[in-house]
């Protein structure tokens, strides 16, 4: 039997069935795990539903009698609250095409009836666990976002190990986006995140940490003796290859600023941040790429 879910908020299914009891077993199936279980009949209950709170999942089974199942998932998918939501959709016509145009649709899974409860169950969990994965991530670096950030850094502050937090930022990014556009300013963003996870991995250890922050900010939590040697590598590699993202210079070339604090010397989360950005605040009073530890600072 699958076990009930992680400690935590309780996951909610939301279940779309035109058979009412088809609805009481799928609810039971869930339920007895642990979910908290919403049902509609149809598509236009589906939307009511979802107008009025985010489900967790999706289960859609709509058999050709009740109408079209994958015209359901697309009205899901137009939804504001459905347009990411894990959606499985459970079909006894594999064999006529019903999977793929539920797919194209924009379903995640299609499960062809019948099935063990036990598979439906598995693969609900496992799409709620893939989606919570990805909202941990920057969705154009797909480094770890403020949660995972968090998360490390305390797990940091928890052990004994010495540790030191870089605290990397674009100067001038403004500017290059203002004179090139928003695409051109992804692709600064993702030279970034993967000059830094070059650096990091050539110079650090495998516990090693890299965050994107949001916007042009990232984070990297790594040993204290390869840290300058990992940010001096940033600054140089980007220098070279902003060239061949900036064809022109009616702007100046984005630089890197890069603070360096001591993290074995913080005691809270809220602490090191603060540290971090004052260090890097005096890192992007100078000019170019540069590196600036907290041991340049005045005490």
């Amino acid at each position: 039997m699958i076990p009930p879910p992680s400690a935590g908020p309780t996951p909610t299914i939301l279940v779309v069935d035109d058979d009412a009891r088809l609805r009481r077993i799928l609810r039971a199936n869930f339920e007895v795990v642990g979910f908290d279980v919403v049902d509609a009949q149809d598509g236009d209950g589906a939307i009511a539903a979802l107008d009025r709170a985010r489900p967790d999942a999706i289960v859609v089974d709509v058999p050709p009698s009740a109408g079209d199942g994958p015209a359901v998932v697309r009205r899901i998918r137009t939804h504001p609250q459905g347009a990411a939501i894990p959606l499985i959709v459970l079909t006894a016509r594999a064999e006529h095409g019903d999977a793929v145009r539920s797919l194209e649709a924009g379903a995640d899974d299609v499960l062809t009836k019948p099935f063990a409860p036990e598979e439906m169950l598995a693969r609900v969990r496992g799409k709620i666990k893939r989606a919570a994965e990805d909202a941990a991530l920057q969705p154009l670096t797909r480094l770890p976002a403020n949660g995972p950030i968090e998360a490390e850094i305390r797990k940091r502050l928890a052990a004994t190990s010495p540790w030191s937090v870089l605290y990397l930022d674009l100067d001038g990014f403004k500017a290059f986006n203002d004179a090139f556009g928003f695409a051109k300013g992804d692709e600064v963003i993702k030279l970034l995140a993967r000059t830094i996870v070059d650096a990091v991995t050539k110079y650090g250890e495998g516990d090693d940490f890299v965050g994107h922050i949001g916007g042009d900010d990232f984070v990297a939590v790594m040993r204290p003796a390869r840290a300058e040697a990992a940010a001096e590598s940033v600054c140089i590699t980007f220098d070279r290859a902003i060239r061949g993202v900036q064809r022109d210079t009616r702007v100046p070339y984005c630089t890197v600023s890069i603070a360096i604090v001591n993290g074995s010397r913080a005691t809270s989360y809220e602490g090191i941040g603060e540290r971090a950005a004052l260090v890097k605040k005096e890192a992007k009073r100078r000019r170019g790429s540069v590196v600036v530890s907290e041991t340049e600072l005045p005490r």
